[in-house]
């Protein structure tokens, strides 16, 4: 390979041809050879061992009789096979019977050593064994030597006419090879002159002239595209040139511009360093003048590198006893964990920023608890954490008298729970037994009692049902907040139906839901207390032949805004507060039965909820209540719902 990088083009191309033929009939050469000597030899095994089975045969008789000169001539048969130089027969015992010479062989062929079957090639001879076998007995061996001449004429021969071929066929494709390697090189030594010509003329208009449409002609393509932009280039530099002059003189000012920048720049910088010393003047000074104690650890080690006056205050210690040591000497041993106090590890791994609660120990061993809220920072390349401590011990104790006062007033409502059901209990007994009373009074004595009397029982009756209902009433608001229910999904669309529904209102008042009505989650029975209490009034104190009552509902920014209306008597604006509280009512009791209670329950409940609730009224023209209840708290489901009221 060395010695071709050197030759010209089609000095390559013709021994590359060269040797691709002749290295092709040499291989077949040999395998025509190689293939000629197998079949040579086998035929000859076969031939052999045919002819020594033949003369097996034939040695049967003289072998069993122990007739010597019979096996001879049965071996001169051989004389008629000219390559079989020698065959013999051996006796039962491997001696020898008979021996056979062609001419004078017996100089240069020795018996072989004995074996009982098979072939061998040795010395220029193929030895073939057979054996004797008379009624299933072996009684004698037939060894015959076969000579290899004939073959190595033959291999001679036909080696001689592949080298006379080989010569031949080289010859004729060293003359091919000379006139096709031109289709190939000339292209190539075409482009090659002209490339020498434009690098010693440095012209790059010249252009290779292109031969065909093969990889040799997308190579001229290319080296001639390749001209036309160093062309183009070449134009284009001397244009540059002349502008670069121009871009030199105006970088010159452009650089000179540049140098009075850096130099206010370099004063900004300075103003900007004194600027940050004193920053850091001040950063010290609120430090060290901090009210919370600050502690300031190196991040891997845990090791206190700096803290505040309040630090050392905090835990009575000095400055000089705190730095140097690790940070869990200021926690107590049950908030270490390995060689880190909780409160730090929390901080290290995901709680920076975050505000923990934890204990700390003073010199003298007593126990604070602090507020710790710690913030991973890079100080001069090193990561440190630094804690800001405020002792909340005080709060803490606040906290506990706290608790112990809720659970004191758990206590309270717990027995007001228990005495509200008591006194209802105890209440409801006697007016049950007053109301059974009249009724028997009214039915037994009718006849005996005049109008006057009757008027006085029915008068009773209504007052004991009318305590009936304030204790009812009562006990309903005592549950309002305290006894809770599972809350499910409501649909107020179904849920206002069935309100109006149990209401049944007379004929001539009209009960409309004019909007959708959204679907929350919350109690089911408080919702409808709601509904059912407003409702009611609406349809208790009307006064107009036809009345309308309008449900609605529209859904403002985090929450909904629902709406009863009515077209009643309405109500005057002074007594908007007075309305929510308990017992009120604007009408005598005994133009319209009401125990004042259903709208304080109303407002309770929507205020549970966090929402609030309203009136608005003109006196004549009717009322309409409003309240709203959170969206996030009251889990509403419809997010588009768009809806209306007339107010």
């Amino acid at each position: 390979m060395s010695l071709m990088r050197n030759m010209a083009i089609k000095h390559k191309l013709i021994l590359i041809i060269m040797l691709t033929c002749v290295t092709g009939l040499l291989l077949a050469g040999i395998v025509f050879i190689s293939w000629e000597s197998n079949v040579f030899r086998h035929n000859m095994v076969q031939n052999v061992s045919t002819q020594a089975e033949m003369i097996a045969e034939n040695c049967k008789a003289a072998l069993a009789f122990q007739d010597a000169e019979d096996a001879k001539e049965t071996l001169q048969a051989l004389r008629v096979e000219p390559s079989i130089v020698f065959g013999c027969v051996y006796a039962k015992d491997n001696k020898l019977f008979a021996t056979y010479y062609r001419d004078y062989a017996e100089i240069r062929v020795h018996p072989p050593k004995f074996q009982e079957s098979g072939y061998s090639f040795d010395g220029g001879f193929l030895t073939v064994f057979k054996p004797i076998v008379l009624d299933g007995e072996l009684i004698g061996t037939v060894c015959l030597r076969s000579d290899m001449g004939p073959m190595y004429a033959m291999l001679k021969r036909n080696t001689g006419i592949i080298i006379a071929v080989l010569f031949l066929s080289s010859l004729v494709a060293f003359l091919m090879s000379s006139r096709l390697q031109k289709v190939i090189s000339g292209p190539i030594l075409s482009l090659a002159e002209v490339t020498k010509n434009v690098s010693e003329a440095k012209d790059y208009s010249t252009r290779a002239i292109k031969h065909g449409n093969d990889e040799v002609g997308l190579l001229i393509d290319a080296f001639n595209e390749m001209l036309e932009q160093i062309q183009q280039r070449d134009i284009e530099l001397v244009d540059a040139k002349e502008k670069l002059e121009v871009r030199v003189e105006e970088r010159t000012a452009e650089l000179t511009t540049a140098n009075e920048q850096l130099t206010q720049e370099i004063a900004i910088r300075e103003k900007a360093e004194e600027d940050l010393r004193r920053a850091e003047e001040k950063y010290r000074i609120q430090f060290e003048g901090a009210l919370d104690a600050i502690f300031v650890c190196d991040a891997e080690t845990g090791v206190i590198v700096d803290c505040n006056p309040a630090a050392t205050k905090l835990v009575g210690r000095e400055k000089s006893e705190l730095i140097g040591q690790h940070q869990r000497i200021l926690h107590p041993p049950e908030e270490i964990k390995g060689e880190f106090s909780k409160t730090f590890l929390e901080h290290l791994k995901n709680k920076q920023g975050q505000t923990l609660e934890t204990q700390i120990i003073t010199k003298k061993g007593v126990m604070s608890d602090v507020a710790v809220k710690a913030s991973l920072l890079e100080v001069g390349g090193k990561k440190v954490m630094q804690g800001i401590f405020r002792d909340i011990t005080l709060r803490k104790r606040a906290e506990q008298r706290q608790n112990k006062l809720l659970e004191q007033l758990e206590g309270a409502n717990n027995e007001l729970k228990d005495f509200a059901y008591v006194v209802s209990h105890d209440l409801k007994a006697p007016l049950r037994g007053i109301k059974t009373l009249a009724d028997w009074i009214t039915t037994d004595y009718a006849d005996k009692l005049d109008e006057d009397g009757k008027k006085q029982l029915d008068l009773l009756v209504n007052r004991v049902d009318r305590m009936h209902n304030l204790i009812d009433g009562i006990l309903q608001y005592s549950r309002v907040g305290r006894v809770k229910e599972k809350q499910v999904q409501v649909n107020l669309n179904e849920l206002v139906t069935e309100v109006v529904d149990m209401i049944s209102s007379p004929e001539n008042i009209t009960i409309k839901v004019e909007s959708e009505l959204p679907t929350i989650t919350c109690e089911r029975t408080r919702i409808q207390q709601v509904f059912q209490n407003l409702l009611s009034n609406a349809v208790k104190y009307m006064d107009k032949p036809q009345g309308l009552v309008k449900v609605g509902c529209v859904e403002e920014k985090d929450f909904w805004k629902f709406g009863v209306t009515d077209n009643g008597p309405g109500i005057e604006e002074k007594f908007f507060g007075k309305i929510f509280q308990m017992f009120q009512t604007l009408v005598p009791r005994d133009e319209f039965e009401s125990t004042g209670v259903g709208l304080t329950v109303v407002k309770k409940i929507v205020e549970m909820y966090g929402g609030k609730i309203w009136v608005e009224s003109k006196v004549g023209e009717g009322s309409t209540f409003f309240f709203t209840l959170p969206k996030q708290e009251m889990g509403v489901k419809n997010e588009n719902l768009k809806a209306s009221f007339v107010s």
